[in-house]
């Protein structure tokens, strides 16, 4: 066993890696999957990308959602990010894939996290914090979430090359540090991307203010002109994302601030930071009022620990300053009467629904916290004395809570105890987890953390000890987190089935309305959206529920007149007018269709005195029509669809999307990444010095 530990603290990421598959084990199982927004969102969006890549289309539109979008421009989406378009190409997206990709960007994170910490303190302290990091509540909490687990891994990696090129303004830094603000912007929500705004513009201001100590090593003469040099080799790294963002913000439905009643959505309440001490009690109860998976901000022991020894042995001005982030990310994440005054004058928050989001830099300042708090412990021999008057403290704590909520359990008689059935199997976890009372839980955290803090101020283990016991604190909590915010009580194979009946690849669509199109076969409606998305069909006869849409397809959902007479159209269809009444035609008579693809349409229509016709798809900019090979012009009607005038006979039509501006940032960023990786391929040109 003692040879065991020691291998994995000589082989840290063999530890991390075996430690995700450890925590997470009910998410690789198959007998569960991955639920919500990652089910109904982000997998479909995934899934078209992969599948027009295996028919040979680039996607950059996605003709599905809302009448179509630029997929390029899908901010809920990561269009950009390197490692979706690898799963995509290779082995498509699926629920196993998109599962196995989430728990590697788990594993990414917890390996930033634990080389940032590594980059101040002891190696000891790092692994404490980074197996802590990639199972915290934020992470268990937000599985559904899958963009914003994105950002949890890459945003690490962003700090540790901002912490290295102050450290040693070396070429190899700046470029590390733009190559890792690509990987973070291009693949999570612009929401994590405005609160890692605000958190480096605290960060700055701290290395400035203490320049003459603490961060003395970080400070230099050129300090300023180091933090503009590494501004701008990150946005020349993703100018393509840039470019692709504001193409599209100007055209979507939320290209403007959010309502003030929006802006204060599920937020993560103050009441809700129970949960550091207490994470499962925080799942049952109205008291949290907010949704269930923005409550969840555990850190484990080694959090506690450090925190407790932090603010009790770290230098006052340090702990003051260090505060003011903390506060001002609790307080934004809160909702409430901050957010309502962020929402007026503090830039770009209000462009956030979500608050709980912001919760991640509360996470991320309190491993920093905890890691300082630590990292004196490991100076001196025995350490494990020092551990004893906080264990003391949380000892007392976690009694009392634990003897609160039994009493309650036998005065209230609202326990689990009292109902329990003859379910078995997946049923009755299902049955189990839902009886679970407040008390219940608070009984079971309040054991597990007393058991656990027993052990360690009890007997004085050994390092390796220490970070098992931790380590299985951990385990257990996440397993019983779970299956309120990360775990649906299907098998993956029985998702998977429905969404592989339709074959694969991009198919030529039949010319049926609207409202009879035929959609992957669904017992639950909550299970699965985005139905258009999983069958392939351009057309839903009612809204579908996406945050990303163009305004002029909302102004279109918003007319019930106008999609009545939509709703009784094939996707694409001859029409006489532009009006509501007008004769229309979709005959196989008078349209073939050669091709039909996300973003490619070839067609010939055989006309007899129709005027025009009708693609169901936004009229976005970058719609190319060409008729008999010529081009001509198009324009919008029923309040957003392409609409094209033809002449009567025998017409060839082809429409394609073409966005030349993307595809010129596209090439432009690609020239940044082949100048950056021939400077690393060059030993004297990394390695050179730019400020001394």
């Amino acid at each position: 066993m003692k040879r065991t530990a020691k291998f994995l603290y000589q082989n840290p990421f063999l530890l991390f890696a075996l430690f995700v598959f450890v925590v997470y084990l009910p998410v690789f199982l198959p007998f569960f999957h991955l639920k919500n927004d990652l089910l109904t969102q982000n997998l479909p969006t995934r899934f078209v990308i992969s599948e027009s890549l295996y028919s040979g289309y680039f996607p950059w539109w996605n003709p599905y959602i809302h009448y179509g979008i630029p997929q390029y421009g899908d901010m809920n989406n990561g269009f950009w990010n390197p490692f979706m378009w690898l799963i995509a190409k290779t082995v498509g997206y699926s629920i196993y894939s998109i599962t196995w990709e989430e728990m590697f960007y788990l594993l990414l994170g917890g390996w930033g996290m634990y080389k940032l910490i590594k980059e101040f303190f002891y190696k000891e302290t790092a692994l404490l914090i980074g197996l802590s990091y990639l199972c915290c509540g934020y992470a268990v909490g937000h599985l559904q979430h899958f963009i914003w687990i994105t950002g949890l891994a890459f945003f690490p990696y962003v700090l540790l090359f901002f912490i290295r090129t102050h450290k040693n303004s070396v070429l190899k830094n700046f470029i590390g540090a733009g190559i890792c603000t690509f990987f973070f912007i291009s693949s999570t929500h612009p929401g994590l991307i405005i609160g890692a705004a605000y958190f480096f513009l605290f960060a700055v201001i701290f290395i400035y203010l203490f320049r003459h100590s603490v961060t003395k090593t970080l400070y230099s003469k050129k300090f300023w002109l180091i933090n503009v040099l590494m501004l701008g080799i990150a946005t020349l790294s993703c100018i393509v994302v840039i470019v692709s963002n504001l193409d599209v913000v100007q055209h979507i439905s939320r290209g403007n601030k959010v309502s003030l009643e929006q802006t204060l959505l599920n937020p993560t309440t103050l009441q809700s930071y129970l949960s550091v001490l207490f994470p499962l009690a925080v799942h049952k109860t109205s008291f949290f009022n907010t949704d269930i998976s923005m409550r969840n901000v555990y850190g484990g022991m080694a959090l506690i620990f450090g925190l407790l020894l932090y603010f009790k042995n770290i230098d006052r001005k340090i702990v003051i300053y260090s505060f003011l982030p903390l506060l001002f990310f609790i307080l934004l994440a809160s909702g409430g009467w901050f957010k309502t005054i962020a929402w007026q004058i503090i830039p770009f928050t209000g462009y956030v629904r979500m608050n709980g989001e912001f919760t991640y830099f509360v996470m991320l300042i309190l491993f920093l916290f905890a890691a300082a708090g630590l990292n004196p412990v490991f100076k001196q021999e025995p350490y494990e004395s020092l551990f004893v008057k906080p264990a003391r403290t949380l000892l007392f704590l976690y009694f009392f809570a634990a003897l609160a909520a039994l009493i309650s359990i036998f005065i209230t008689r609202s326990s689990f105890i009292y109902s329990v059935n003859e379910n078995t199997g997946k049923a009755f976890i299902k049955y189990f987890f839902e009886k679970l009372s407040f008390t219940d839980l608070l009984f079971v955290q309040s054991i597990i953390s007393l058991l656990t803090i027993w052990v360690v101020k009890k007997f004085r283990f050994s390092f390796y000890a220490l970070v098992f016991i931790f380590c299985l604190n951990l385990v257990i909590t996440t397993w019983l987190c779970l299956p309120y915010t990360g775990l649906g009580m299907k098998s993956k194979k029985e998702i998977q089935q429905v969404i592989s009946s339709t074959p694969k690849g991009i198919l030529k669509q039949d010319l049926t309305p609207v409202n009879q199109t035929q959609f992957i076969p669904l017992e639950d409606k909550n299970e699965l959206m985005l139905l258009s998305s999983y069958s392939k069909k351009i057309g839903h006869p009612a809204q579908e529920d996406y945050p990303v849409q163009l305004q002029s397809s909302k102004d279109y959902f918003n007319d019930s007149s106008v999609m009545r007479f939509i709703n009784k159209q094939a996707w694409i269809f001859l029409s006489s007018d532009t009006i509501i009444n007008a004769q229309t035609n979709f005959s196989d008579t008078a349209i073939q269709i050669i091709e039909s693809g996300p973003g490619h349409i070839r067609c010939s229509i055989n006309n007899t005195g129709f005027r025009y016709l009708v693609l169901l798809q936004n009229d976005y900019p970058y719609w190319k029509v060409m008729i008999n090979k010529n081009n001509v012009t198009h324009f919008t009607a029923f309040k957003t669809f392409i609409t094209i005038p033809v002449a009567n006979g025998k017409n060839y039509i082809s429409l394609s999307f073409e966005p030349i501006l993307i595809k010129r940032a596209l090439w432009l960023n690609c020239f940044v990444f082949i100048i950056c990786l021939l400077v690393l391929g060059s030993a004297k040109w990394r390695n050179k010095k730019i400020f001394k």
